[in-house]
């Protein structure tokens, strides 16, 4: 694959332990010691995170289940059957208006802060339109951080990661700074997977897939298929945002291809997907509506 200079990642400080995979996006540690890894692209290591879920699982196998109130939004708490994956739900345009990306703390949260409003734009009208609850994350850049999710994950599992026990996206300015350097599509892509953990947190995806997960055993085939198909959902989240925001504002049609091509330098694995099917889920986001991202209904080999 040829990349451009430019958008080159710089190699880690020291090799990934040899039962490491190589680029991992995002590592989801559920309640039952489930742990699935993700990958998002770069050419650097990216680790991005470990998403505890904290509370009690409803018995797998319980359906279609929501804790609205009448007249009141509310997570649905359905994989496949959400309302948020149903035909006709779009993202709003949205007109992005971002920051130099720079290295400092200060400029690099409010780049963060600049490109979060954004995907709050872009994600709550369309959250609301399907009666589903909308809050915005908490972002945290500190290298040094604890959460309700525990410490910070060693550098060789964890570039970025989302907590949804506090609804945080955590960005470690120094980790991400040493990998992806300052390539703007790279945290692009890196900040709008993470949000998509928000997204299906939010919508009830996330507890719903926790409840399949749990139905399998640990580490078996069943579990590694709905952690694939959560990653991988991720990845459609955040090619549907880049479409949003293409040639709009700050985010040119280039910078959001761009974000989407990253994909293309993760590396495979049982937790992740093979790279051709991560590449399809961004680009299917990035080309679609949110149905296109219904990796639940997609056969086995969509999301091997």
């Amino acid at each position: 694959m040829n990349i451009e200079p430019t958008s080159a990642w710089p190699p880690p400080a020291s090799p990934p332990p040899s039962n490491s995979p190589v680029r991992v996006l995002g590592v989801l540690v559920l309640v039952v010691a489930v742990v699935a890894a993700v990958a998002l692209p770069g050419l650097g290591v990216v680790s991005f995170g470990e998403t505890v879920v904290t509370g009690q699982a409803r018995p797998a196998g319980s359906g279609v289940h929501s804790q609205r109130e009448p007249g009141q939004p509310g997570p649905v708490f359905a994989t496949a059957e959400n309302p948020l994956l149903a035909e006709g739900v779009e993202l709003p345009q949205t007109n992005c208006q971002l920051p130099s990306l720079r290295r400092s703390e200060e400029q690099l949260q409010a780049y963060y802060e600049a490109a979060m409003r954004c995907l709050d734009a872009a994600w709550k009208p369309t959250l609301e339109s399907v009666g589903e609850p909308f809050s915005t994350p908490v972002l945290q850049i500190k290298d040094e951080t604890e959460s309700s999710c525990g410490g910070l994950p060693p550098k060789e599992e964890a570039t970025a990661f989302y907590c949804p026990a506090d609804k945080a996206i955590h960005m470690p300015r120094k980790r991400l700074l040493e990998t992806v350097g300052t390539v703007q599509a790279a945290h692009l892509a890196v900040l709008a997977h993470e949000y998509g953990h928000h997204v299906q947190s939010l919508s009830g995806i996330m507890e719903a897939a926790f409840e399949e997960m749990s139905a399998h055993g640990e580490d078996s085939p069943g579990e590694l298929q709905v952690t694939r198909r959560m990653e991988l959902q991720a990845n459609c989240f955040a090619g549907l945002f880049l479409a949003s925001t293409s040639g709009r504002g700050s985010v040119s049609k280039a910078l959001a291809q761009q974000g989407v091509k990253e994909f293309e330098n993760s590396i495979g694995s049982d937790s992740h997907g093979t790279v051709p099917n991560q590449v399809k889920w961004a680009k299917a986001g990035f080309q679609k509506a949110t149905s296109a991202c219904n990796t639940f209904t997609a056969a086995d080999g969509e999301v091997r």
